[in-house]
């Protein structure tokens, strides 16, 4: 099995995990932020030490911004127009009336996030052999990947859903990051120009920026403000750390 795909299997065993843990362990709004919090420091880890370096060495400052907005705006205007992106970096963001109506908005709320998953995946195989990298960015994404299966579990959950169905909808939509990591691999493998390639990895940073600052701006305004920030440093210290001892 290509090691990219494996790549997608542990995020997906990552997501699961974290849905299954809702049926055995509550998490009170306090420890939630925190996990979130260190989960989005680990993407923007990702993004601003792995990504946009590796980029910049193709592309220039102007084409970097550029192609880092896009993936910015890209989920700004999904979570904006269409549903969140992430139930994780969104749990600020959903009130009990939100919560109770899930089952109207979960097909819009599924494909926002199988986007995401998409996008994760191929991140995961943007490594082009860097060891640093890859080992950086896979650890951002499992980080991220349990609080998001959690996320989504719990408000599927708490609309009442059964458990087994839960797990079904948590397995599909997050077998999204596999799809992703198979096309990541065709696109990064098949002698595109590294011009091309260098703004696509710019492209998911700004997706990944995009996710961390909506996951914790919310909470640093309103609850918690030293919680967030420190669980934040921590997450991108952990993919600073993981990058060095690679490297």
């Amino acid at each position: 099995m290509d090691s990219n795909i494996i790549k997608g299997v542990l995020a997906l065993i990552s997501a699961l995990s974290g849905a299954g843990s809702t049926f055995f362990i509550k998490l009170d709004h306090k420890k939630l932020c925190s996990l979130i919090s260190f989960s989005a420091g680990a993407l923007l880890g990702a993004a601003v030490f792995v990504l946009i370096p590796e980029s910049a060495e193709n592309l220039k400052t102007i084409e970097i911004i550029i192609s880092a907005f896009s993936g910015y705006f890209l989920f700004w205007f999904i979570s904006k127009y269409f549903s969140h992106v992430c139930p994780a970096c969104s749990a600020s963001h959903f009130d009990e009336k939100t919560t109770h109506k899930f089952s109207e908005i979960v097909l819009t709320l599924i494909t926002a996030l199988s986007i995401h998953s998409l996008l994760d995946g191929m991140a995961l195989s943007t490594g082009n052999n860097i060891h640093a990298q890859n080992e950086s960015i896979l650890a951002a994404i499992l980080t991220h990947k349990f609080p998001e299966g959690l996320a989504l579990a719990a408000l599927m959950f708490s609309s009442s859903y059964p458990k087994q169905k839960i797990i079904i909808y948590v397995t599909l939509v997050e077998s999204t990051t596999i799809i992703g990591t198979i096309l990541g691999t065709y696109l990064f493998q098949s002698g595109i120009s590294p011009i091309i390639s260098s703004a696509i990895m710019a492209h998911i940073a700004g997706g990944f920026v995009f996710l961390a600052l909506h996951a914790v701006l919310g909470e640093m305004l309103k609850n918690h403000t030293r919680l967030v920030i420190f669980s934040l440093s921590l997450g991108l210290i952990l993919i600073l750390g993981v990058h060095l001892i690679f490297s």
